[in-house]
């Protein structure tokens, strides 16, 4: 689970899958960052509402939803860049805001939609096959009091 403890408004908390390959943009540092720049996740998730019926052949009925524009601003933005996949099912947590962007297929088109930044990001086991950690790093040792070289 990552969080980015920079949120303080009402919260958006949701389940979702990832609707395309996560992109990690670096941007340009500004005060706020103190000049140093900074790592921007950007994805997309389905927001569905899908509600339990009682007929075991479709054991849930799709009651709409929406698809929502995330951004991740924390540090570890990199490092959830080669864990995220297309089509993994995350919570996500964070602000929701009714936004707008120009059409990637016509940028002279305006369109709006719903767009979060996230201050959570949790991977849900649904789909997920294995994890593998990587190896640790042992610390230098700080000298003992009391040995004798």
């Amino acid at each position: 689970m990552w969080r980015n403890n920079n949120m303080a408004k009402g919260l958006f908390i949701f389940d979702g899958n990832i609707g395309m390959a996560p992109e990690l943009r670096w941007q340009p540092g500004n005060e706020k960052s103190g000049g140093e720049a900074r790592p921007l996740l950007k994805f997309n998730v389905k927001y569905d509402r899908l509600v339990k019926t009682q007929n075991p052949d479709q054991p849930y009925d799709d009651k709409g939803g929406f698809w929502v524009s995330i951004d991740y601003w924390g540090r570890d933005a990199e490092a959830l860049s080669k864990l995220l996949q297309k089509g993994m099912r995350v919570r996500i947590e964070g602000e929701l805001r009714q936004d707008t962007w120009p059409d990637k297929d016509n940028p002279s088109v305006m369109v709006s939609g719903m767009a979060l930044t996230a201050s959570l990001i949790a991977i849900m086991p649904q789909r997920v096959q294995s994890v593998t950690l990587k190896e640790r790093t042992q610390p230098h040792q700080p000298h003992q009091y009391g040995q004798t070289s």
